[in-house]
């Protein structure tokens, strides 16, 4: 047998797999062209943050749970059903009803960053673009949780600038009262897993 023959019947091996990071890989996602991106000249840009005498890991629980069911708490997503098998995880897609500085807008939300116990963000898949991207820091006692909502106000050039500044007040107002009303909802688990020995501050 010739050796050009030997060889072709030598099996090639299958190359090793890639390894990839799980940190890494459950961070961001690639989003579509145009997606998270907004406008400088029409976007609406509001932080606030507090501090929940909570542990971060149960802040952080909370808080994945934001596109799965309407809550109490939050008043900017007043209505979500999922529409995604992926919950609570880079990906998950629900069709959401948001308060918008005192408009009701229906899209697409995904989350687009998740980083467990730190950070996490979700999108708006469609118009009105739109993200709200949440912060958590572990500090003596408890944990601080920050947010910052970003939406494009539509419209012609005056009419939108006017709107800018009155949904601004509206949107900083109920940012104010999300974070609020998160924290009693939190702190309140907090205590009640606390006389079960599940949470220690």
């Amino acid at each position: 047998m010739s050796k050009g023959r030997r060889k072709s019947k030598i099996k090639k091996q299958p190359k090793s797999p890639r390894i990839v990071s799980a940190t890494k890989a459950t961070e961001t996602a690639p989003l579509p062209p145009g997606m998270g991106k907004l406008a400088p000249d029409r976007a609406v840009v509001t932080s606030k943050e507090i501090f929940i005498a909570a542990p971060v890991e149960l802040c952080f629980d909370t808080l994945t749970s934001q596109l799965e069911q309407p809550r109490q708490w939050d008043l900017v997503i007043v209505n979500t059903r999922p529409v995604s098998t992926v919950r609570g995880r880079i990906g998950a897609t629900s069709q959401v009803t948001l308060n918008l500085g005192g408009k009701e807008r229906q899209s697409l939300a995904m989350i687009s960053r998740y980083r467990p116990n730190r950070a996490i963000s979700w999108v708006l898949a469609k118009k009105p673009k739109a993200r709200e991207d949440w912060q958590l820091e572990l500090v003596p006692r408890g944990t601080t949780v920050s947010v910052t909502l970003a939406y494009e106000v539509p419209g012609w050039v005056i009419g939108h600038l006017l709107d800018k500044i009155m949904r601004r007040k509206k949107v900083e107002h109920d940012l104010d009262k999300t974070l609020t009303q998160l924290k009693a909802v939190v702190e309140s688990t907090s205590r009640d897993q606390r006389t079960t020995g599940k949470w220690r501050l």
